[in-house]
C-alpha cells in the first residue's frame, strides 16, 4: 500500500493507492485552464481539463469552497450530480473536457478541479484518482478602478531617463486593461514611440476580494520635457474606459 499526501487548494487530500503490481502503467496528467478567472453575475464561464492520455469519459468535475469538502458536480464527463443546478454542464471531446457554467452565480465562487477516474488496464490492477491544477473562479459585481499616474523623479530625470506609472486600485474584475496617452495620442502612435517601453502587471488579487494592476511608461527624459500631458486609460469589455491625466507643467520635478 502506498500513501500519497497531495495539497490542492484549500484543502489537503490523502488519498490511498493500492498497487498489484505485474507490469508499468504511466502516469496520467490533467491541465486545466484558465489557473483563475473573475467575472460578474451572468457570465458564461468554461473551464477546461485535458488528460496526458486516453482517459475514456471517466473525468468529473468537483467545487471546492473554503474549509469545505469538494463537492461533486459532474461525473463521467456529463452526468450532473443530483442536486446540482442545471446552470452547470459537463462535455468532452477526446481527452478534453469542458465543464460550462451558464448564468453565473456569486454561489458559484470557489475552485474547481477535475479528476479522473479511469481504471488502469488489466496487467496494472489499480484505480488512479489524479486532480487537475484547479481554477478559481470568483464572481462579483462591477468595480471601477481608482486611478493615480506617478511623474518620474527627479533623480530619475538626472540620469537622463523619465519612468511614469499608473496605479489602478480597487476594481472587479480582474481583465480591467491599462494603455497611455501622450497629449491625447495613444503612445504606441507617436513618431518617437519607438525609444519608449510600456510594461503591465496582471491584476493581483487582494483580500477583499477586488482587483489593483499597474502600468508603467519609459521615456528618455529629453523627450518627457516635449510631452504637454500624459494619461492612463482603464478598459474592461463594454464600459465606460476611466481616464486620469498628469500635466507635466504640474510636476516640480520636470
Amino acid at each position: 500500500m502506498l500513501i500519497i499526501f497531495l495539497q490542492a487548494g484549500f484543502v489537503s487530500v490523502t488519498l490511498l493507492l493500492f498497487f498489484m503490481f505485474s507490469g508499468s502503467s504511466s502516469e496520467i496528467i490533467l491541465t486545466q485552464s484558465p489557473g483563475s478567472q473573475s467575472v460578474v453575475p451572468g457570465q458564461t464561464v468554461s473551464i477546461t481539463c485535458r488528460s496526458s492520455s486516453y482517459v475514456s469519459n471517466e473525468v468529473d468535475w468537483y467545487l471546492q469552497k473554503p474549509g469545505q469538502a469538494p463537492k461533486l458536480l459532474i461525473w463521467w464527463a456529463s452526468n450532473r450530480q443530483s442536486g446540482v443546478s442545471d446552470r452547470f454542464s459537463g462535455s468532452y471531446s477526446g481527452n478534453d473536457f469542458t465543464l460550462t457554467i451558464s448564468g453565473v452565480q456569486a454561489e458559484d465562487s470557489g475552485v474547481y478541479y477535475c479528476q479522473q477516474d479511469y481504471s488502469t488496464p488489466s496487467n496494472f490492477v489499480s484505480l488512479w484518482w489524479t486532480f487537475g491544477g484547479g481554477t478559481r473562479l470568483d464572481v462579483g459585481r462591477d468595480v471601477h478602478p481608482s486611478l493615480t499616474v506617478l511623474p518620474p523623479s527627479r533623480e530619475e530625470l538626472q540620469q537622463g531617463k523619465a519612468t511614469l506609472m499608473c496605479l489602478a486600485n480597487k476594481g472587479f474584475p480582474s481583465d480591467w486593461s491599462l494603455s497611455w496617452k501622450v497629449d491625447g495620442s495613444s503612445s504606441s502612435s507617436s513618431s518617437i514611440s519607438s525609444s519608449w517601453e510600456e510594461s503591465r502587471s496582471p491584476g493581483v488579487l487582494q483580500e477583499d476580494g477586488l482587483y489593483s494592476w499597474s502600468s508603467t511608461l519609459r521615456l528618455p527624459a529629453d523627450q518627457w520635457r516635449k510631452v504637454g500631458s500624459v494619461s492612463c486609460e482603464a478598459t474592461q469589455g463594454s464600459q465606460t474606459p476611466l481616464s486620469e491625466t498628469l500635466r507635466r507643467d504640474q510636476c516640480s520635478q520636470s
